[in-house]
């Protein structure tokens, strides 16, 4: 099925698909629901997503669309991630609140943090400008996707924009929220928040936006960590700016939707951006609907899953030259449906990938370590990471990405792998800076 001819058949079973969604989204909620701090927390989203997601294959299963070979390779592949995931307990959010005493690392100093804010915003600010100046503005872009594409080196500055923009916007936080500033530093972070606001809706994804709350529930998060019950105070101011942003992000969300379909020339009465919105609610498991119906799995390419999953870390060290990696998957499931589309396509969620390298039983022990690492991450980096804002920064680069990895894992792969190669650069520079700005020679020689 293409998307046409899925909505045409959901259209036809509207009442059973409401009724699977409604009862996959439930289920989903009731299974995680300890792993859930707050609806600000991203896994909330990751939840509802996944939720959503499968309710489309039970949906299909229920009206015949697909053979039960899928339906029963997703429902084990899905209990394989349950069972790796919930290995590790949830975090208890309460309990550090509690804590009236906490010891603090020194292994990062204020200082250091400070200079680490003032590079990652500078370096945000500069590439993201670059970005504009050399490709365009993303959100007036025919596909947002391409902006880094290419393999012509200039991918670079994006892998560097995905690291510094995070490490920049949650410094900026605690910075507002939990730090005393001069005049002078209030009136950077503001002007810096302006700019992340900017360049957030600039960027033409249709979520980002909501990515500020985030950003602010790893800072709480790692405050409570840091201060205990001292951070209870803040955690109920900084809920009410919240709130306040996902209200604010509702109809900056159409907003951009109406930009993009203008931009496109495809904005009709029959094609609004509220159409859009119900469009895409159902299509987050278009992977699903468009390869288990009619057998079109078996027509994808199967045998390049480890070239799949790693494509992005051995194009980049030139291990394998980006000519000789495969096509994404997704796209290539676009073009088979949409010959002459964009650079575009489906998300391969963990159970399609799955299904489709790794044959019946390594997609039972991909999709079970899959959800080990996904619970680590999550769960357990959070208890072992020393109690220091720098290292909440390095906690809360891998745990937003946690975001993609359900519905793409190699481009979180790809993210991981930039975290990986860039942070430790970031924190080097970040010492000699503070070398740098804390060497005086006359005061060493007595000569102060």
């Amino acid at each position: 099925m293409n998307y046409i001819d899925f909505f045409l058949f959901a259209e036809q079973h509207i009442e059973n698909l409401i009724f699977w969604l409604i009862f996959s989204v439930v289920l989903y909620f009731f299974l995680f629901r300890k792993y859930i701090q707050s609806i600000f927390d991203p896994f909330f989203l990751i939840i509802l997503i996944a939720g959503l997601s499968s309710s489309i294959v039970m949906f299909l299963y229920n009206n015949d669309a697909i053979k039960e070979e899928y339906f029963y390779k997703f429902l084990l592949t899905e209990i394989a991630f349950f069972t790796g995931f919930f290995l590790f307990k949830p975090l208890k959010f309460d309990n550090y609140l509690k804590k009236k005493e906490i010891r603090i690392s020194n292994m990062f100093s204020e200082r250091y943090s400070n200079i680490l804010f003032y590079l990652a915003s500078s370096l945000h600010f500069f590439f993201q400008v670059l970005t504009y100046i050399v490709v365009g503005i993303p959100l007036l872009l025919d596909s947002r996707m391409s902006t880094f594409s290419g393999g012509s080196g200039f991918g670079f500055v994006g892998r560097i924009l995905e690291v510094v923009s995070i490490i920049g916007t949650f410094l900026l936080f605690y910075r507002i929220f939990y730090c005393k500033n001069t005049f002078l530093e209030k009136m950077y972070n503001y002007f810096y928040l302006i700019l992340v606001i900017l360049f957030l809706l600039l960027s033409g994804s249709k979520t980002n936006l909501i990515f500020l709350i985030y950003y602010l529930f790893f800072v709480n998060l790692f405050m409570t960590k840091i201060k205990g019950f001292k951070a209870k105070n803040i955690i109920t101011k900084t809920a009410r700016y919240q709130r306040i942003l996902l209200y604010a992000s509702i109809p900056l969300i159409f907003l951009v939707m109406y930009i993009q379909l203008v931009n496109s020339g495809a904005e009709t009465e029959e094609n609004s951006p509220l159409l859009a919105l119900g469009q895409r609610i159902i299509s987050f498991g278009d992977i699903y609907y468009m390869t288990f119906p009619n057998d079109v799995i078996k027509l994808m390419n199967a045998d390049s899953g480890f070239l799949q999953l790693f494509k992005d870390p051995l194009g980049m060290l030139r291990i394998v030259s980006w000519e000789k990696l495969p096509l994404d998957c997704g796209i290539e499931i676009y073009q088979y449906h949409y010959p002459n589309g964009t650079l575009s396509g489906p998300n391969a969620r963990y159970n399609y990938f799955a299904i489709l390298y790794f044959g019946p039983i390594g997609q039972v022990i991909y999709c079970f370590l899959f959800g080990v690492l996904t619970s680590f991450l999550r769960n357990t980096l959070f208890k072992i990471l020393p109690n220091n804002i720098v290292c909440g920064v390095i906690y809360t680069l891998f745990s937003i990405n946690l975001v993609y990895i359900f519905q793409d894992q190699a481009f979180a792969i790809a993210r991981f792998f930039n975290i990986i190669v860039l942070v430790p650069i970031l924190l080097f520079v970040t010492l000699v800076l503070q070398y740098v700005l804390e060497f005086n020679p006359l005061k060493k020689n007595n000569y102060l």
